[in-house]
């Protein structure tokens, strides 16, 4: 019989409840502190998204017409880039101007002068007029949307 109490003796030298019960409260706050980070970090505030712009175009007329649009864009917040930057050399050198012109016909912008204006809205209607003097060909344009740094569409006009 003693050669069992001095095993049972032995191992007599556990952890206490007090230091198992800390490490118990410990496990808990480490967890549930995990566990909020993650939904918060879930939850936070909200992330703006790309709108939607969609376009039509009209080569007869060298435009590019705004059919629909999300409420609340601006057109200050967008970039209009073109492939065609030139069209030949030297003194014969034309570029493609570009110039938007929101409802009733208002200029709003005339090729990369920007926008300070902050109430126009991109609207259904509002249209990018392309001239590129008298020569013809393919002009890609493209919009971007810098708030998100992201691109709304590309067109391709036949001027």
């Amino acid at each position: 019989m003693k050669a069992n109490q001095k095993i049972i003796e032995a191992d007599d030298h556990a952890v206490s409840a007090v230091i198992g019960v800390i490490l118990m409260v410990a496990i808990t706050v480490a967890i549930a502190a995990t566990v909020y980070v993650y939904v918060s970090g879930m939850i936070g505030g909200t992330k703006q998204t790309t709108p939607n712009v969609a376009c039509t175009t009209d080569p007869t007329a060298n435009k590019i017409t705004v059919a629909t649009a999300d409420a609340a864009i601006k057109w200050k917040d967008i970039v209009i880039t073109t492939d065609n930057g030139t069209f030949g050399t030297g003194a014969s050198a034309a570029s493609v101007n570009w110039t938007i012109y929101t409802g009733g016909g208002i200029n709003a912008q005339t090729s990369n002068i920007a926008i300070t204006d902050a109430a126009i809205d991109v609207s259904a209607g509002d249209y990018i007029y392309l001239n590129w003097g008298t020569h013809t060909g393919n002009v890609k344009v493209t919009l971007a949307y810098t708030p998100t740094n992201s691109l709304l569409g590309s067109w391709t006009v036949n001027v």
